[in-house]
Formats: structure tokens, sequence, C-alpha cells
């Protein structure tokens, strides 16, 4: 198995922080990424077949390899952690690097398959502008993407320590089709989905964000934990609970567009 970096000197220490956390769950994301999954379940069904290529970007450990290559002759894998692409079993194409920073020649795809990553980006407006350079006249690109209001549940529960943010400002589905209208796009599909994943207990829910890789912050900081146990006592008991379960909920934007 090949491997390519490209681009792949990061230029803050954002980047390579959110690079290490997904690393360091890169091997049991699939087993903790539901909500992930349904996500990708509702793409997948939106997908145009009988296209020549077709990138992957944020493929992570390559989750929906096999299903992808019925929609396309070809797959490029792009992720911006090197050990989540080391974990997929089949994929010849997998390129590590920073979607900020795409390393494609113009028009070279038909289909942009992008599940739960874009708003990992550091200007998604520009990402939207690179998006259609990268696609072919008339290209599909189908994605979704976490929203304002997502984890809003573990957000509570951290503030009762410190005051301060646990949660990344994500941005609202109003947004995205702005930025996708400015960048060339027809958006064909838009819309807001609510998903709840359960845990048994407010330690498990907040323990399942590290699980799946998502606990850095865009300020730089992660959400690694608290020293002591009385702080963290604190926070477990400002989890808001619901029928006696931890849930955590999810804003997500999923979308159709299309390269006028």
């Amino acid at each position: 198995m090949t491997i390519l970096s490209v681009n792949n000197e990061f230029n803050n220490s954002v980047k390579q922080h959110t690079a290490q956390c997904f690393s360091r769950a890169s091997g049991q994301y699939g087993q903790y990424a539901k909500v992930q999954a349904k996500a990708a379940h509702l793409l997948l069904s939106m997908l145009r077949t009988g296209n020549k290529s077709l990138l992957d970007l944020g493929s992570g450990p390559l989750l929906h390899q096999q299903t992808l290559a019925h929609y396309a002759d070809s797959i490029v894998n792009m992720d911006l952690s090197h050990s989540m692409l080391m974990q997929g079993e089949v994929g010849d194409h997998r390129i590590c690097a920073d979607m900020d920073n795409l390393p494609f020649q113009s028009q070279v795809f038909d289909v942009v398959f992008s599940n739960f990553a874009i708003q990992w980006s550091q200007n998604p407006a520009k990402l939207f502008v690179e998006l259609a350079r990268l696609c072919k006249p008339n290209g599909q690109v189908v994605l979704s993407s976490v929203l304002t209001g997502s984890l809003f549940e573990i957000d509570i529960a951290w503030h009762a320590l410190d005051g301060r943010a646990h949660v990344n400002p994500f941005l609202a589905l109003s947004t995205l089709h702005r930025h996708a209208i400015d960048a060339g796009f027809d958006v064909r599909t838009m819309t807001q989905e609510c998903f709840v994943d359960e845990y048994p207990d407010a330690k498990a829910a907040i323990k399942s964000i590290k699980q799946i890789g998502a606990n850095q912050l865009q300020t730089g900081r992660a959400n690694k934990g608290l020293m002591g146990k009385a702080a963290y006592t604190k926070v477990l008991n400002n989890y808001p609970l619901t029928n006696g379960c931890a849930p955590v909920t999810y804003q997500v934007a999923l979308m159709e567009l299309i390269k006028r």
C-alpha cells in the first residue's frame, strides 16, 4: 500500500493537532462513528452512476470504498490523517493532504463525496471555490457537514467547569448555501437533519467525541479530559440527561451540488 503525502507540512498547530486527534482515533473510528454512517447512507443515495473519477474528501478509514466503487471507475481517497488512510483494506489511490490546500489540477473529478469532513476547514468559502475548480462541468458534489447547534449537551457539561466554549463554532446551513452559490454551484438538494446518539451515561457520551477524533477545537485547544476528580465529577453531573440516557446531538447539513 502506498500513501502519497502532499503539502503535508502543517503551517499551523491547529491542523497538526487535528491530524493527531484523528490518527489516535483511527483504529476504532468505524466502531463509534454511528451518526456518520447514517449521514453517509443518505449521501450515497444521491450519487449518480457511470462516473470516471471520484474524490472521497476526508475519507477517514475508507469505510465507504466498496460502495463508492459502484459509482465511479477510479476513486481517490484523501484525508488529513495518515493513520486513517492506513486502515482501509482496499483502495489504491490514497493521498494524505489538507483540504485547505487541495493538491489537484482543475476539472479532474466527476464527483466529490465528503462525509463529516468540511467542518474542519479553516476557510470554508475558499474550500467551496476549490471544489468547483476540481469538478468537471456538470460535476456533482455530495457532502455532509456538522452545523451550529451540534454537541450542545457536551458544551453545557464543560461550561460548568470553566465557562469556556468546548465545542467548535460550526456554521449555519444558510452560510454553506451562500458559499456554494458564490462558488458557482447549483444547489439541487439541501436539508438539515438532526441525529442523536445515545449513551448510558455522561462519561460515555463525552468519551465518544474523543473516540472519533473530534475533540480538537479550532482554537487549537483539545478537550483532553480533566486532571482533578472533583472537576471531572462537576462536568459529568452537569450533563443533560434524557430518560436516563446521555444524548449527543448532531445537526447535519446534507447537500447535493452541481457545478454550473
